[in-house]
């Protein structure tokens, strides 16, 4: 395991020699933006693997409990939309629920439904995903809020989701 360990801290030191010789450019081009976005988000994810390798737990568990459906999406995306429906953990939705979550969706543009999903779905706080995107804080709280207005609005105007 400290060779694993050590191998990642390695990639994790690449990784920021790469960031930081992108960043030493006196001008970025669209290419260079999204390498950058890139390498924070690969960044990020290897800072969490040593974490999680390092202490033996999932360093997002919140309140010391590791959340047992933390990889399940579909289930808790529904309860985050319907929340007065109990979902079951691990239980495989029906081809109506994923046109209903399709429905819902629908309108929400493809940041919106990442920083929505990371959210509410998976349960991280908005520092995590805003590290996952590499986008501000800020900016996952404005997403979110935007994505729940969204949704609202879609399951009030909607006549399939009415409950």
């Amino acid at each position: 395991m400290r060779t694993l360990i050590y191998e990642y801290k390695q990639s994790l030191r690449s990784l920021r020699e790469m960031k930081a010789s992108i960043e030493s450019k006196a001008k970025l081009t669209e290419l260079d933006l999204q390498d950058k976005t890139l390498i924070n988000s690969m960044i990020s994810e290897t800072e969490f693997a040593i974490q999680w390798m390092v202490s033996g737990r999932n360093p997002d568990a919140r309140r010391g409990v590791d959340r047992t459906g933390a990889y399940t999406l579909d289930p808790k995306l529904i309860e985050a939309i319907v929340p007065n429906r109990t979902v079951m953990e691990e239980r495989k939705i029906t081809a109506d629920e994923q046109w209903l979550l399709d429905d819902v969706l629908a309108d929400l543009t493809a940041r919106e439904k990442d920083v929505y999903t990371l959210v509410r779905a998976e349960g991280l706080s908005f520092e995590h995903t805003a590290e996952l995107l590499g986008i501000t804080k800020s900016s996952v709280q404005t997403y979110s809020e935007r994505a729940e207005r969204k949704i609202e609005d879609r399951k009030n105007g909607s006549l399939f989701l009415v409950s």
